[in-house]
């Protein structure tokens, strides 16, 4: 969920002080904030991993969403380190967590007719798990043959490995959408951010005809770079692609969510996540831009921004930062941002995440339901 670079970029384009012209300051405020999509992102960490006190806690919690007009709970599936938490025959579970806990959450949030999207962190993987610990070469390796915390999308295994987990829960729970983080390459990886392995640079070589052996260092002016950076951004979008067609072949109606890096162009550049020809193509159902700033003309630029790519072919739901390493809101900020959400002709809103989520932000969306 961490956004670092691309959003410091977008912080840094915007002057001090800036507001747009149809900024919330001076433009019309919307006097509801009902909106299709209310939604919060949660992980297993916040109920603890005793199973009685964490299915209390759920309940207490999702009685409170409830009432607050959250309809929708984000769960992590799939941590960053590639644990998971679910009854998995496939991925390697959190010892700490030795019963079903997606299992036992889906059933109580559909209790309450709460839409369930498990999270999965899609290309965060350690390097002494399970499948990858028997895959060394499906990490992402620098020119230097350093390996980076992530698998490479590149590679037709690593998709064919990760699209098995979240089939694996589509198959073993009740659910209608899948949720993708971390559905890119790495944000600070030793450079470059792409994959220098043998089998990368061959399949590369075979798509276009380039050796890309002897480029070690970006170079914008270097036509082959510009290529290997399009051809990398694009296995991203294979592998969404190859997720919608796998998620149809079981013959269920699933849907796909998106966690995304808010400036779009910069995401496409520097992590390979090309939002938004995945909403042109029709590939995701819900792009969540996640857009944890309180400066609100940015937030609002960024916004229509994403409004406007979504437009017709994906829900947009901005992704509103509670308190995370980018910002710490408030309740009359995290408002103020639904306002901007509901003028803009989102579908609704993400919070990030439960954790902050406490009473005061509660009472104050209980009051705008």
């Amino acid at each position: 969920m961490k956004l670092r670079s691309v959003l410091v970029l977008s912080f840094l384009l915007a002057p001090a002080g800036w507001v747009s012209p149809a900024s919330p300051l001076t433009g019309p405020v919307a006097t509801s904030l009902s909106m299709p999509v209310r939604g919060v992102w949660m992980h297993p960490g916040f109920f603890g991993s005793d199973k009685a006190v964490a299915i209390e806690k759920m309940r207490t919690t999702l009685d409170a969403y409830v009432q607050a007009g959250i309809n929708t709970v984000i769960m992590c599936v799939k941590n960053t380190s590639g644990h998971v938490y679910y009854a998995s025959e496939i991925g390697v579970r959190d010892k700490a967590w030795d019963w079903d806990f997606f299992g036992v959450f889906a059933a109580e949030a559909q209790k309450r007719r709460m839409e369930v999207h498990p999270w999965f962190c899609v290309f965060p993987e350690s390097a002494i798990l399970g499948q990858v610990r028997e895959h060394p070469e499906w990490l992402i390796t620098s020119p230097k043959r350093e390996f980076v915390g992530a698998v490479n999308p590149a590679l037709p295994a690593v998709r064919e490995y990760e699209i098995s987990l979240m089939l694996e829960v589509v198959r073993k729970y009740d659910v209608g959408w899948v949720h993708l983080d971390y559905i890119r390459y790495p944000c600070e990886p030793t450079e470059p951010y792409f994959s220098f392995d043998p089998e990368t640079l061959r399949l590369f070589k075979q798509d276009t005809g380039i050796d890309m052996a002897a480029v070690k260092a970006r170079d914008s002016g270097n036509m082959a770079w510009n290529e290997w950076l399009r051809w990398n951004t694009d296995r991203v979008t294979v592998f969404v692609r190859e997720l919608k067609d796998a998620l149809k072949a079981t013959g269920r109606k699933v849907k796909i969510s998106a966690a995304v890096f808010p400036d779009a162009g910069n995401a496409a550049v520097l992590i390979g996540q090309d939002w938004p020809a995945w909403a042109r193509e029709g590939l995701v159902d819900m792009l969540c831009p996640m857009l944890y700033s309180n400066d609100a003309g940015l937030f609002e630029k960024l916004v229509r921004e994403a409004v406007g790519y979504g437009k017709g072919r994906s829900q947009v739901c901005p992704g509103i930062g509670i308190g995370t390493s980018h910002n710490q809101n408030t309740p009359e900020g995290m408002i103020e941002q639904m306002k901007i959400s509901k003028r803009l002709q989102a579908d609704g809103v993400v919070f990030f995440s439960s954790n902050s989520l406490n009473q005061p932000f509660l009472d104050r969306l209980k009051a705008a339901k």
